[in-house]
């Protein structure tokens, strides 16, 4: 017991401290060697836990969804309207896709090669992405706020329509060289696409 816990902290002393050089870093710059380095433990033990640099990146990405995941719990319980939660939903949802940029984890090619590490990080976390909409459509939907025969694959064309804005923007950082402009504008066409959307969706 006492060994599974030690093994249970090491494991995330390890996260934690990858976590720290990704974000400083980039997943390409960064050494497994370092990340052993920068908790004090050998090479070979970091393997034991991390076989690959990879691994090690999909725990890091794993930790990170279930924090927005957990966020997202938070405002499920809340007082705002099912409106309201889409909103603060994509706005929270923008900010993980920030940080995934700044982890150097992110580009257009990547994003749509099938085989790429990237991909299936974000398809695994797409399908908890549709749950989340459809349950604040759900909501809305019981609490009168959205139309009650809206079609089934309602919230599957918000997300669409999100991850397309999304896309788009992977392509237009490369070529503009200036992140927070393009966020900033990212965050103001999701804005107006939701509200649009719900407008459109509403009693």
């Amino acid at each position: 017991m006492i060994s599974e816990k030690l093994s249970k902290e090491k494991e995330k002393a390890i996260i934690d401290a990858a976590r720290m050089r990704f974000a400083h870093y980039g997943f390409s710059k960064v050494t497994m060697e370092e990340i052993a380095a920068d908790i004090e433990m050998g090479k070979a033990s970091l393997y034991y836990y991390f076989p690959t640099k990879e691994s090690l990146f999909y725990a890091v990405l794993t930790q990170e969804q279930n924090e927005f995941i957990q966020e997202m719990e938070g405002i499920f319980v809340s007082k705002l309207s099912a409106g309201e939660k889409l909103l603060e939903f994509v706005n929270k949802r923008l900010f993980f896709f920030q940080h995934s940029l700044n982890l150097g984890t992110l580009s257009f090619h990547s994003f749509l090669d099938t085989k790429s590490f990237y991909k299936k990080i974000f398809m695994n976390f797409e399908e908890k992405e549709q749950d989340l909409i459809n349950r604040i459509i759900s909501e809305g939907k019981t609490k009168g706020e959205f139309e009650k025969k809206l079609n089934p694959k309602t919230g599957t064309v918000l997300l669409h329509i999100l991850h397309g804005l999304r896309i788009r923007t992977l392509r237009r950082i490369k070529e503009l060289n200036n992140n927070d402009e393009t966020i900033n504008e990212l965050r103001a066409e999701m804005n107006i696409a939701v509200k649009i959307f719900i407008k459109g969706i509403s009693k």
